[in-house]
């Protein structure tokens, strides 16, 4: 066994060891099976030796060790389907079924049957996905805590497959209520217009402070309020109370924003600093309204060692159009045949836009929206690079915009027709193909992500007016408790109380006592450690008479400890012999 372990340990990955063990402990303890066959026993004795002596284990059957043994492996080296458990249960199920003599008892088999296929299936459903579970939720405490290390609160730059690690997790971000639903739903948070080594900056560094206008009333951008309102209930840093807000197009101002502090990029992204773990506010914004700046040289640049990648594809397909919109509607075309996938591999030696153009031709957002930048900026067009949320599930239960982790997203802000315009080529099924991988236990998780919204609401908006009515209905309850106790109290006068031993006492009845009070007065004293034999032996002289005390006392003791003795017989031998006793003191 040792051996095929360190075997398994240098033949295998490490993953694989425990796995490749399983599978091969049937062949291993063989022999200790065919030893017990093929002996005049029924069982085998395992004896071990450790130094000069043997320790020999009680005589143990192998066979039902063997088959939890065969069973084992056999599950785990069918690690690709589950399908070999429904035969394994019927072989199980006809196996035992033998032992069902009668009607009865094989409806009582059928039950325990059933319960146990149930079991199995339950366990093995809840192991899978608690593995994807925590696995998830490792990925998210990693994520936190690398985001907590991060000295860029501003996300003035983010590198490629940040986002797609987002996309593992369902959790639940924040929600959005708006005042007319429309699906789907961007959300910015950052813009981007510079790519250096597959990471995106945002140009200039500059930030402003913003000053509410009014209590709790901020202007973001443009003057006044939008003609659309949303309201957004999204939870912040859970430490600090600070990030970048989500926001949709035209935001303008923000009523009820509860913070210290709040300052913007020159990109337009909003920060707040020194607010509660769960923010709750409402947004005007006009969507047809953009108040980006306008586009400079860095909305241009293209990378060197990229252009020529560039240059190539948009010549060879023939991107490049009369007018921006119809180049925009050929790139749009372009990627109409590629693929969505967080499984990206990029060949050794090229450049990751290079092997997504060329090769795999299949990618996640980032790909798509970093490539579409670059080829708009190749046509002449100016473009950034956006990242946020693009939301599509609406929850009726909340009437609510749902966004989780899984649903961050990047595509495209290109410059057309004067103004700023959302573009977005990620092929359609993305969303389709990252709720595939959402959790068994993401409908609790969102209700338990709900009820911890609804109590955060609470603890932080309760009034002190609602408070005097929790204290006044507290109040009026409690009288109304203390009444019906007091009318519903039975009154006992102290004369009728009997008290009562928590046990009766077998034998407590028994006239040896009589007898032993006779003799302490007359001076044999029985003492606190003497048994009654012991008293009776070392006073037989004294106590004398035609009647033996030593069969009374045995009379006694089958009385007070035996159980299985005749009670009132017993009793009523006694009472003869303690009258015969009596009658001879007398005469």
């Amino acid at each position: 066994m040792f051996i095929l372990l360190f075997y398994s340990y240098v033949e295998n990955e490490p993953r694989m060891i425990f796995l490749g063990f399983i599978t091969t402990v049937p062949i291993i303890f063989m022999p200790l099976l065919f030893a017990q066959l093929f002996s005049t026993s029924d069982k085998v004795i395992i004896g071990t030796k450790w130094g000069k002596r043997i320790h020999a284990h009680a005589p143990v059957d192998v066979r039902t060790l063997y088959i939890l043994a065969v069973v084992f492996a056999t599950s785990a080296a069918n690690i690709k389907s589950v399908w070999f458990v429904v035969p394994f249960l019927i072989m199980i199920f006809v196996v035992l079924s033998g032992y069902a003599k009668d009607a009865k008892t094989l409806k009582r088999y059928l039950l325990f049957s059933l319960m146990a296929v149930f079991i199995t299936i339950f366990i093995g459903v809840t192991v899978i996905a608690g593995h994807f579970l925590i696995g998830r939720k490792m990925m998210e405490w990693y994520n936190d805590w690398y985001s907590s290390l991060s000295a860029d609160p501003f996300r003035t730059s983010t590198a490629m497959g940040e986002l797609g690690k987002m996309k593992l997790s369902g959790e639940i971000v924040f929600r959005v209520y708006p005042d007319e639903p429309s699906i789907p739903l961007y959300m910015k948070q950052s813009d981007y217009n510079v790519i250096v080594n597959n990471t995106w900056y945002s140009r200039p560094k500059k930030t402003d402070s913003i000053f509410p206008v009014s209590d709790l009333e901020w202007q973001f951008f443009g003057e006044g309020e939008g003609g659309n309102r949303m309201k957004i209930s999204i939870w912040m840093n859970k430490n600090k109370g600070e990030g970048v807000l989500p926001l949709p197009d035209g935001a303008k101002r923000a009523l009820e924003l509860d913070v210290a502090g709040i300052e913007k990029s020159v990109l337009g992204a909003v920060y707040v600093e020194e607010g509660p773990e769960l923010l709750e506010f409402t947004i005007t914004y006009d969507p047809e309204e953009s108040f980006e700046p306008q586009p400079g040289m860095p909305d241009l640049f293209i990378p060197k060692e990229e252009r020529t990648v560039i240059d190539e594809v948009m010549r060879q397909n023939g991107l490049i159009g009369a007018t921006s919109e119809e180049t925009l509607a050929n790139i749009g075309r372009f990627f109409a045949g590629f693929n969505y996938t967080l499984d990206q591999k990029n060949r050794a030696g090229e450049s990751y836009l290079a092997d997504f153009l060329n090769n795999t031709r299949s990618g996640h957002c980032e790909y798509f929206a970093t490539a579409t930048v670059l080829m708009l900026r190749n046509a002449g067009i100016a473009a950034r690079y956006r990242t946020g949320f693009m939301l599509d599930e609406y929850d009726s239960f909340e009437n609510a915009l749902i966004a989780r982790q899984r649903d961050a997203h990047a595509w495209v802000s290109a410059y057309i027709g004067d103004r700023w315009v959302n573009v977005d080529t990620t092929p359609s099924q993305w969303k389709e193909a990252d709720s595939n991988e959402k959790s068994f236990f993401e409908p609790v998780s969102d209700l338990m992500s709900w009820i911890k919204m609804k109590y955060e609401n609470y603890r932080r908006k309760k009034s002190d007016e609602f408070n005097k009515i929790l204290i006044s209905l507290a109040v009026l309850l409690t009288v109304f408790l203390m009444v019906r106790v007091y009318l519903r109290k039975k009154r006992i006068r102290k004369d009728d109380i009997q008290e009562k031993p928590l046990f009766e006492v077998s034998g407590s009845d028994s006239p040896l006592y009589d007898i032993l009070d006779f003799y302490e007065k007359a001076g044999l004293k029985r003492e606190e450690h003497e048994t009654l034999r012991c008293w009776i032996e070392k006073n037989r002289e004294k106590l004398g008479g035609n009647v033996d005390i030593s069969t009374l006392a045995k009379l006694h003791e089958e009385l007070r400890f035996d159980t299985g003795a005749d009670k009132a017989a017993v009793l009523s031998e006694l009472m003869k012999k303690y009258e015969d006793w009596k009658k001879s003191k007398e005469s």
